[in-house]
């Protein structure tokens, strides 16, 4: 079957690129604005260069049309603590999904547990293994697109103890986004 791009809406292109460009890790990010730490997962998210270490995370909007807290926290200087999630995280990490007030926390709201790694950056998921710390660089809008490309300068990393090894080899059971379901383990859940 040849489908033409041109020719379809939006949701079922969404669809489509998302249900074969799998699996994908989620971005689970967490930044700061007023003393405010938000944390939410994306799964437009992908490595982008090695030198310099660069990510790219795409950002949709709030329904009333307006930037969502990560954005807007980009937008006002706030950096990115990513944390890749495991199987263990998997249900919070999907509680953290639900649209807050920009004044709420998903920390708080959610009973997440975190703390601080790197004082000038965004707290970090208790029971992470691993962790990109990032300085916002610049958007890249799309013209026409519902979601805003972010660029992401990656200048720290955070492995728990066993993850890596002398050689700098990861060994992690990230999940991974396919389609509407994760990937965990090999295995598919919802």
């Amino acid at each position: 079957m040849l489908l033409d791009f041109s020719k379809l809406d939006t949701t079922n292109i969404y669809k489509l690129i998302s249900n074969t460009v799998t699996p994908r890790p989620i971005a689970w990010i967490s930044t700061e604005h007023n003393g405010i730490t938000n944390l939410a997962p994306f799964s437009y998210f992908i490595p982008l260069s090695s030198e310099p270490p660069m990510l790219i995370v795409s950002i949709g909007k709030k329904e009333d049309g307006s930037p969502k807290d990560t954005l807007a926290n980009f937008l006002n200087g706030s950096r990115a603590t990513i944390n890749f999630v495991s199987k263990e995280l998997k249900d919070v990490m999907s509680q953290s999904a639900t649209s807050l007030a920009y004044e709420q926390s998903e920390f708080e709201q959610f009973g997440i547990s975190g703390h601080k790694v790197l004082p000038n950056y965004p707290m970090v998921v208790e029971g992470t293994h691993a962790v990109f710390f990032c300085s916002f660089v610049k958007t890249m809008p799309i013209e026409g697109s519902e979601t805003t490309p972010c660029l992401l300068l990656v200048e720290y990393a955070y492995y728990a103890d066993g993850v890596i090894d002398k050689a700098l080899h990861v060994k992690l059971d990230n999940i991974g986004r396919v389609g509407s379901k994760f990937l965990v383990d090999g295995s598919l859940v919802l």
